[in-house]
């Protein structure tokens, strides 16, 4: 029987799964390979940190490495309450896809994170240009369609701009796909503009949008609803997932045959 990386399960001999984001990456998992144990000098942080499931795994930044690896010198006593193993050594197992990450359509889903680190403010305005008025409610009813939406948050009727449901995990139906999605635009939109890419408003924070200026914000929107179309297309009927990726079809242009 094929494996299925996806498979959330519970560590058996304390396996588990360790990403590491480019921009930080570990120069120790440069050349590894499987069956290289890579081993801290130090019992002191930082530490090793082993997720026991795939859902677990916090997507630091993006484009990153993704291993499987098993706990060869765990911290004794771990001290904290988290699903994850705080080890001083680890044997790699095997390397994932890291949209492996997003879910089973995740590969869609990165290619969507990877235009968003690159977006330029011209595209950013394209995107926005083509958002469909009722797209918020669209994306909306996908979240409310989800079988893992929190009990306690049914009674929600807007979501639009969400991108996680604060319980989890998953903590969204791409898992943490949506999150990557927005943190790669707002850090494409600093970089482009600066301080001019983030307004400051009364009032609570929202989720997502209210401190990004134009076209960035609308653009975000755009972006994480392509994402939410594209990573669960089994949450809304096919019309409905067609006004999602408008604004992402315009960006790329159709799909080839």
């Amino acid at each position: 029987m094929a494996l299925n990386p996806f498979r959330s399960r519970k560590p058996q001999t304390q396996t588990g799964f360790l990403y590491a984001a480019a921009a930080q990456q570990d120069p120790r998992f440069a050349k590894a390979g499987p069956g290289d144990t890579i081993r801290n000098a130090k019992r002191e942080a930082p530490w090793l940190v082993v997720n026991h499931t795939l859902d677990d795994v916090l997507v630091a930044g993006w484009p990153g490495t993704l291993w499987e690896v098993d706990v060869t010198d765990a911290l004794q006593p771990q001290g904290h309450a988290g699903n994850y193993t705080r080890a001083v050594a680890v044997t790699l197992i095997r390397r994932l896809p890291p949209h492996t990450l997003f879910g089973p359509e995740g590969e869609a889903v990165a290619s969507i994170v990877d235009r968003a680190a690159a977006l330029t403010r011209e595209e950013a305005g394209t995107l926005a240009g083509n958002r469909a008025a009722e797209a918020g409610r669209l994306y909306s009813m996908a979240w409310r369609n989800w079988d893992g939406l929190p009990a306690c948050k049914r009674s929600f009727e807007d979501w639009e701009g969400v991108v996680g449901s604060g319980e989890g995990p998953p903590s969204s139906p791409v898992h943490s796909g949506l999150h990557a999605v927005f943190k790669a635009i707002a850090a494409r939109a600093v970089d482009l503009d600066g301080d001019a890419a983030m307004i400051e408003e009364d009032g609570p924070e929202s989720d997502l949008g209210a401190h990004l200026a134009e076209p960035w914000a609308t653009a975000a929107l755009c972006l994480i609803e392509a994402a939410m179309a594209v990573g669960a297309p089994h949450l809304l009927a096919e019309q409905d997932r067609a006004v999602l990726t408008r604004p992402w079809r315009a960006l790329t242009g159709p799909p080839r045959p």
